[in-house]
């Protein structure tokens, strides 16, 4: 049995390698256009509770280009000041309109039903989903809208660089662009119609309006956590092209403060990167831990070492590919592969027991 066990670390890691040599090579970045393009852009932000990340980004969307004809942003329902500062934002730029919610209705996820009624209120040639927890630079929808006309995508998502400044974050984030570009070849994601080669990122999404409002997106994801990736799956479902890309530093984000906020942020949706089967998320962390040790029980140092060298080079190349300290996540490796452990165990305790909250509401 140990020996299956280590031949299958094997086999997974060499994989693995060509994955991240496949996006390395791909180049899979949303680069910098440098031209302006005149298409009708309508922002939309759902919000909830983001008084201290809304005025940083209506500020950056301040100084884009004026293909941004107007900037909704939805206040779900917020219980701290978020609606007193985009109200005073919408006074010094009048496209920023306020739309006030009151929680979702019957059957929605929060943010989905606040996308949803975004997208209702929405009159530009293409809709631009944001979090509001992102900041952008001026370029970035000029560069976004130049791709997705010269690829011919009814929609673009773009992970953005992640910001980390507490070790407990260092031990969490970097686990997405890890599990991410060392399991899927972005590139297969435009050109393969097959739905489960898909990604996405609801920081950042792009859709031609007419695509969206013929399919209604977040009203067929409703009741979906990982609203982002069943998008995409439907988006390719119905025929249509998609991309997902990685930022090169336009857009970035710091998607939670510590350890407890990221664990129980990333619980709720680690699963989607594995297709929402649990099977395959289970080999994945039981390989990835437990391979190394039945490679060291079974095989010569040599071979132990080579093991090590291309999974230590492995993980520089996705890092350096997500904008990442490649030492900083090197040295932490162990701790962050415990910490995929925990936050797996997290996540079934949560599907089992049916506990699982997110700002303050039960999903």
């Amino acid at each position: 049995m140990i020996s299956l066990i280590a031949y299958a670390a094997i086999a997974y890691l060499t994989v693995q390698f060509g994955v991240v040599l496949a996006n390395a090579l791909s180049v899979p970045f949303i680069r910098r256009a440098g031209r302006s393009c005149n298409a009708r852009v309508s922002v939309l932000i759902p919000a909830r509770n983001e008084a201290h990340n809304i005025a940083n980004l209506l500020d950056d969307l301040g100084k884009t280009g004026q293909n941004i004809i107007e900037i909704l942003v939805f206040d779900d329902d917020s219980s701290d000041s978020t609606p007193e500062v985009i109200r005073e934002k919408s006074m010094a730029d009048s496209r920023i309109k306020y739309i006030r919610g009151n929680g979702p209705s019957d059957g929605w996820l929060g943010k989905n039903h606040a996308c949803h009624e975004l997208a209702n209120s929405a009159s530009g040639d293409f809709m631009l989903f944001l979090d509001a927890d992102v900041r952008i630079e001026a370029g970035l929808v000029d560069d976004a809208l130049h791709y997705i006309e010269i690829q011919r995508l009814d929609l673009l998502s773009i992970f953005p660089v992640q910001e980390m400044k507490t070790l407990g974050e260092w031990l969490t984030v970097p686990l997405m662009n890890k599990i991410l570009l060392g399991n899927l070849p972005l590139f297969l994601i435009r050109k393969i119609r097959w739905k489960d080669f898909a990604a996405a990122n609801g920081q950042f999404m792009l859709f031609r309006s007419d695509t969206y409002r013929r399919h209604q997106f977040h009203a067929l994801v409703r009741s979906e956590r990982v609203e982002d990736i069943s998008i995409i799956k439907l988006v390719k479902m119905f025929g249509h092209r998609a991309q997902t890309l990685l930022s090169d530093g336009q857009i970035r984000c710091r998607m939670y403060h510590g350890y407890d906020d990221a664990l129980n942020g990333f619980s709720k949706n680690v699963t989607a990167f594995f297709g929402d089967n649990w099977l395959f998320l289970a080999l994945y962390v039981f390989l990835t831990t437990l391979g190394p040790l039945a490679i060291w029980s079974r095989f010569s140092f040599g071979a132990m070492m080579l093991y090590v060298l291309v999974l230590i080079s492995t993980r520089i190349i996705i890092s350096l590919l997500s904008r990442q300290n490649w030492a900083l996540n090197i040295v932490l490796m162990p701790l962050q592969q415990a910490t995929l452990g925990i936050l797996s165990a997290m996540a079934a305790w949560r599907k089992i027991t049916g506990r699982m909250e997110w700002k303050g509401r039960r999903i």
